[in-house]
């Protein structure tokens, strides 16, 4: 019979050798294809490096109470590098990335004349190309921007393009109470993001404790905040939902789209968030899931902090590609 336990066992035993070939295929183009060295020069790779330090700066430069100037010669030697790379390789001079990284040195350049901070040391640092101020205004890309949390009051009566284009990651919390309806809201409107055959493999954990919290984000090693969320959403996917090995990677997509949902349901609710990242070495996750007693059959996907917005918050700007960049028409 179709369904008698000897045929099911060749059958599962069949999948997983398949899983396997599948697998290997995966990790043969991520090592490919990925810019895992300074001296992978592909364009894309090139972009990749630049955009990865400025968004690092650009959170530097959106710290306040606890800023320390001076900040960023890691991210700052490392654009260097990337800028170098993009720059004898010929590409574009009008290129988004081009334009992000001399843009985000500017932005760090005038944040430390407003302070009075001697940045003699950027010489060792950032070539003089780079460091010269540009001819023409051509790079007032990159930087910070203010959020109000007044801007924030009419969000539920926005369009969806207007809620979408205001939303923008926030780490500082103002440390008041929120109202945990509200985040419920925001996790009863996703169970309408689809999944693969509607099987809405997605679990949440919620720690509303600071403590447990604030161990997690140790692990998680993203946020680097003192003032710790309110509530911290953990989105997993169960792999028990899944039937072949051609969904090996679905838990991702389904859980990438969840949290997506999650992340407008706040932003319409009045909520700042920050997404961040599951990207987690062994040690990190196998601490993370037994904090939070995470199931082994489950992936990890990401986290969502969530807090109340201050009366004011400085925020990367985190310019965005037109999509004349990425859309292939064939």
């Amino acid at each position: 019979m179709k369904y008698s336990r000897p045929k099911q066992a060749v059958k599962k035993m069949l999948q997983k050798g398949r899983l396997r070939y599948l697998a290997h295929t995966d990790i043969a183009r991520f090592s490919r294809y990925a810019a895992l060295s300074s001296f992978d020069d592909d364009y894309e790779q090139a972009v990749a490096r630049i955009m990865y330090n400025v968004h690092a700066l650009e959170k530097g430069l959106a710290r306040t109470a606890d800023r320390r100037l001076g900040f960023g010669s890691k991210a700052l030697s490392n654009l260097n590098g990337a800028l170098r790379v993009y720059r004898r390789k010929g590409y574009d001079p009008a290129g988004f990335a081009w334009v992000e990284g001399l843009s985000v040195i500017q932005r760090y350049l005038e944040l430390h004349a407003d302070h009075g901070h001697d940045v003699s040391f950027l010489a060792g640092i950032i070539d003089p190309e780079f460091l010269a101020p540009p001819a023409a205004d051509d790079f007032r890309a990159a930087g910070t921007k203010v959020i109000s949390r007044g801007d924030k009051l009419a969000n539920a009566s926005k369009n969806f393009y207007e809620l979408a284009q205001g939303r923008s990651a926030v780490r500082e919390f103002s440390g008041e109470p929120i109202d945990p309806d509200k985040v419920l809201r925001a996790l009863d409107n996703a169970t309408k993001t689809p999944s693969v055959c509607n099987r809405q493999g997605w679990r949440v954990y919620w720690t509303e404790d600071k403590a447990l919290a604030g161990q997690v984000l140790a692990h998680q090693r993203g946020f680097g905040y003192p003032e710790l969320p309110e509530v911290l959403l953990t989105i997993t996917v169960s792999n028990n939902t899944f039937l072949s090995p051609v969904e090996r990677n679905q838990g991702f997509v389904d859980g990438g789209l969840f949290a997506m949902s999650v992340m407008y349901g706040l932003e319409h609710e009045g909520l700042a968030a920050v997404p961040l990242n599951a990207c987690l070495y062994d040690r990190a996750q196998r601490a993370i899931r037994s904090l939070l007693d995470i199931d082994p059959s489950e992936v990890i996907v990401m986290f969502l902090a969530v807090g109340a917005f201050a009366d004011e918050t400085v925020v990367p700007v985190s310019d965005r590609r037109s999509p004349e960049t990425f859309v292939r028409r064939r």
